[in-house]
């Protein structure tokens, strides 16, 4: 008989982020199709995709606006390298687009287009590197990132990443130093705002002191620690840790991978906390996923310095096959005006914090949950025993994990991301929708609680 594709996709095919024993006897569970925020699995099971695949479903699934760009421009020109000097209408169409979407305050002069996040950040760490180099400070190699953030799991942006599960067997470049995560309800230093001053700034402030300032050549931070949580900066914080970048000459690359194309209910997160990077990486929400595509945009100094100050005939060996692939540009600017068209930006300011409201009156005297926090369609459940910080149940992401389970069950996707229960629905989503999501997660919490009573 012939395989099934459960049984195929067992025997044959390898799954981020899953352990290969586990999955070879669970076997996938695999999407047949979607539209708007639900997805249509194989078996018959419809579900709410409360993640957005990947925080990057920005506009929701079934676009047919962007099939029909991709379509017409594969038909005029699938692809060429963006080598030398080719290029091709939609990237440089798209440049010009976000050329107007960045605040207008900014000050970014050239975009490169790369294939998604990681190697967007890889890209930017090769030019902060670089930056210094043709200044003659070749010494500045040293790239500081925060621990908890998430930046990729290329080399560089790999070793930028503060979350140990990603070094297991596989330990980070010792170029990269990480310092404290703005973490405030997980304080490292067991401090509280504002009597802290942002203990979290100030202790970039000390590492920066402890490598030597002349050794380092920038910071890589996310506006909001995705991966790592969905931990929101304290009130001063991003103030503070430009004033410390500034004040060594530090670039500060600014990673947008998740926060960027509406996510947060602005179109960038460095408008949420008037953040002003040097090196801006953005992915995931600007093709929504339909195709790949990430990218960096310059400040225009950091750009003039390399272009002024590089040895004549030495061009920027930074080339990846498929930059500014024009297919996946075409996709993007189809995206881009679905979501300003429609409005999606704002819609997931207004709706994100409907949701977030609504989840804080269902869940937030929920005895295992802690705290609830977000911005836009970005919100997290910080779980733990009660009146404590300890893990509900006693074991590591346990309860989480049993929540994201019932919730599967009941017909929404979320994600256990260590202690939190976190969210991330299409900028598409409508307040029906979800006031629909937190009658699942009430149901959800409530089941998993006596899951780990009786366990």
């Amino acid at each position: 008989m012939p395989s099934s594709l459960a049984d195929l996709d067992r025997e044959l095919l390898i799954h981020p982020v899953t352990e290969f024993r586990v999955h070879e006897k669970k076997g996938p569970r695999v999407v047949k199709g979607a539209q708007g925020i639900r997805l249509e699995m194989q078996d018959g099971h419809s579900v709410i995709d409360g993640f957005s695949g990947l925080f990057n479903i920005n506009v929701g699934h079934g676009r047919q606006e962007i099939t029909d760009a991709v379509t017409a421009q594969m038909q005029t020109l699938a692809y060429y390298p963006a080598f030398w000097d080719f290029s091709t209408e939609p990237a440089i169409r798209l440049a010009e687009r976000l050329r107007e979407l960045l605040p207008p305050d900014s000050d970014f002069a050239r975009f490169l287009f790369t294939t998604g996040g990681s190697d967007a950040n890889e890209t930017n760490i090769r030019l902060a590197r670089l930056y210094h180099a043709v200044r003659g400070q070749p010494e500045r190699q040293k790239i500081l990132s925060r621990r908890s953030g998430y930046h990729g799991i290329t080399r560089a942006a790999g070793s930028a990443t503060g979350l140990p599960v990603y070094h297991v067997f596989a330990p980070p470049d010792p170029l990269h130093v990480t310092a404290a995560a703005p973490y405030c309800f997980r304080c490292e230093f067991d401090a509280t705002l504002p009597e802290c001053g942002i203990a979290c700034a100030q202790d970039m402030e000390a590492v920066i002191q402890a490598e030597g300032p002349e050794s380092v050549a920038a910071v890589i931070a996310e506006p909001v620690l995705g991966t790592g949580g969905i931990i929101l900066p304290p009130p001063g914080y991003f103030e503070r840790l430009q004033e410390i970048c500034t004040a060594h000459g530090i670039l500060l690359i600014l990673d947008e991978v998740i926060t960027g194309f509406g996510r947060t209910g602005s179109w960038w997160g460095m408008q949420q906390w008037d953040i002003r990077p040097d090196l801006l990486s953005f992915a995931k929400g600007i093709t929504s996923g339909y195709l790949p595509l990430g990218g960096v945009a310059i400040g225009r100094h950091v750009y003039e310095t390399i272009r002024d100050e590089s040895p004549p005939g030495l061009p920027f060996m930074g080339g990846l096959t498929y930059n500014n692939h024009p297919t996946s540009c075409a996709a993007a600017l189809a995206n881009l005006e679905i979501l300003e068209s429609e409005g999606l930006v704002e819609r997931a300011r207004v709706v994100g914090a409907e949701l977030l409201a609504g989840l804080r009156d269902a869940l937030g005297t929920h005895p295992l949950v802690a705290e609830i926090r977000g911005v836009g369609m970005l919100i997290a459940i910080e779980c733990g025993a009660p009146g404590t910080k300890r893990p509900a149940g006693g074991r590591p992401m346990a309860f989480p994990a049993a929540v994201a389970k019932r919730c599967w069950e009941h017909g929404l996707i979320v994600r256990a991301l260590w202690e939190n229960v976190a969210l991330a629905p299409p900028l598409c989503t409508r307040s029906e929708e979800a006031r629909e999501i937190v009658e699942i997660l009430l149901r959800s919490f409530e089941e998993a609680a006596v899951d780990l009573a009786t366990d």
